[in-house]
């Protein structure tokens, strides 16, 4: 069982975090928190998918220009 994702601003609580986000930039898309977890949670996922690229021999692709 995935443990729940809770919204910081309000008693919701799903078990996607992708549902989460979700409800943050509907529900609460004015608030200047959400705003900053939103961008938070991109620039970790995109250091998350930097580190996450391999070639076919296992070996990390060089970066692009």
């Amino acid at each position: 069982m995935t443990d729940p994702h809770s919204c910081p601003l309000c008693s919701e609580t799903y078990d996607d975090r992708n549902d989460l986000r979700v409800h943050l930039e509907v529900k609460h898309r004015k608030s200047e928190v959400v705003s900053y977890l939103v961008e938070l949670d991109a620039a970790v996922t995109d250091i998350s998918s930097d580190h996450e690229s391999t070639t076919v021999d296992e070996e990390p692709q060089a970066p692009s220009a």
